[in-house]
């Protein structure tokens, strides 16, 4: 699966662990849209692209959670987009709240 949603030059804030994933990102308008991903009776490698894939083309990243899973998707996403560069932030080991996400998210669009 390859990123092919148009999101260029907005960001995200992913939060991902084993069962689900909620990407929020920006729009070109500057709202906030989220999505909501679950991992169901996929295989890790197809729940990661299926998460970089909802990531889209989006300038700047920031991936939170528990750190094995949070690695792994941060290596799929690389795989996939070749762009290293554009993951940012140090990551949140912990449940992130949504407050604390949407935090993130205005400052990574700031």
């Amino acid at each position: 699966m390859e990123a092919t949603r148009m999101y260029e030059g907005q960001s995200a804030i992913v939060w991902v662990d084993a069962d689900r994933a909620f990407v929020s990102g920006t729009t070109a308008e500057g709202r906030i849209e989220s999505e909501r991903i679950e991992r169901g009776a996929c295989s890790e490698n197809e729940y990661l692209a299926h998460v970089v894939h909802e990531i889209g083309n989006r300038a700047r990243i920031s991936i939170v959670g528990p750190s094995a899973i949070r690695l792994a998707l941060e290596r799929e996403f690389v795989s996939i987009s070749h762009r290293p560069e554009r993951l940012v932030g140090i990551p949140l080991s912990h449940r992130a709240t949504d407050h604390e996400i949407l935090a993130r998210l205005r400052r990574l669009a700031a």
